[in-house]
């Protein structure tokens, strides 16, 4: 076999595996209570490649099927592969993967805490033990700007937010997280939420308080020296 059919049957492989990879954590999410309906996105990049693939729109979480997710390039939100529509935040897919060459994956939800603190303007303070679990969001997670879901202005605000920080929250919508997996980016948003949760709680109570620099910079060690995404 020459080589270009050797590589072109190698990127079909990886497309497949992504494709699989990527219904598993959109039903580990739902299963979690992280999405509801047909709310939120996910999607990989395709390693190598300059596309990705993305939900599509009106699909529930617990729904997705491999063949399900839409091929997009990742520049020009091209349609690829795929019959149904793309997300509709596609944009700012997008413009993280070229904002970030080493993410691999992007998760966008809508859980009850995050959204929460969303709302009220506050930004997610590193605080708790969980943060082991994901240590790259011990840089924080900050609060982007708002504008209306799947417009350019959103794109634009995440990318600000994003530029330095792996998750951040999205006023009066959710969170965003990536990775350098589809997995790592879904293990940072189940972090956030444990989060947001917990700070919730403790906002009743007092103000919260992050864990002491030292050991902030150190779980960001730990993350660089995983290769996690920070």
């Amino acid at each position: 076999m020459a080589a270009s059919g050797v590589n072109k049957e190698k990127t079909m492989n990886t497309v497949d595996e992504l494709r699989s990879r990527l219904a598993v954590v959109g039903r580990a999410l739902y299963d979690a209570g992280l999405t509801h309906d047909a709310s939120g996105n996910i999607s990989a990049r395709v390693p190598g490649s300059g596309s990705c693939l993305i939900k599509p729109s009106g699909y529930r979480f617990c729904d997705l099927e491999p063949e399900h997710f839409i091929l997009v390039d990742i520049v020009t939100r091209k349609v690829l592969e795929g019959d149904a529509k793309p997300s509709i935040e596609t944009p700012f897919h997008t413009r993280l993967y070229q904002l970030w060459p080493r993410a691999g994956g992007v998760v966008h939800i809508h859980p009850k805490y995050s959204t929460v603190l969303s709302i009220i303007g506050r930004e997610i303070v590193p605080m708790g033990l969980d943060l082991y679990s994901a240590p790259a969001l011990a840089k924080g997670i900050p609060l982007s700007k708002f504008a209306p879901p799947g417009t350019d202005e959103l794109a634009d605000n995440l990318v600000t937010a994003m530029r330095e920080h792996v998750a951040c929250l999205m006023p009066h919508h959710g969170l965003t997280t990536i990775g350098t997996t589809i997995e790592e980016a879904a293990e940072n948003a189940k972090v956030v939420e444990s989060m947001a949760e917990l700070q919730y709680h403790v906002m009743r109570v007092g103000e919260p308080e992050p864990l002491p620099q030292p050991m902030l910079d150190m779980l960001v060690k730990i993350a660089r020296d995983r290769g996690l995404l920070v």
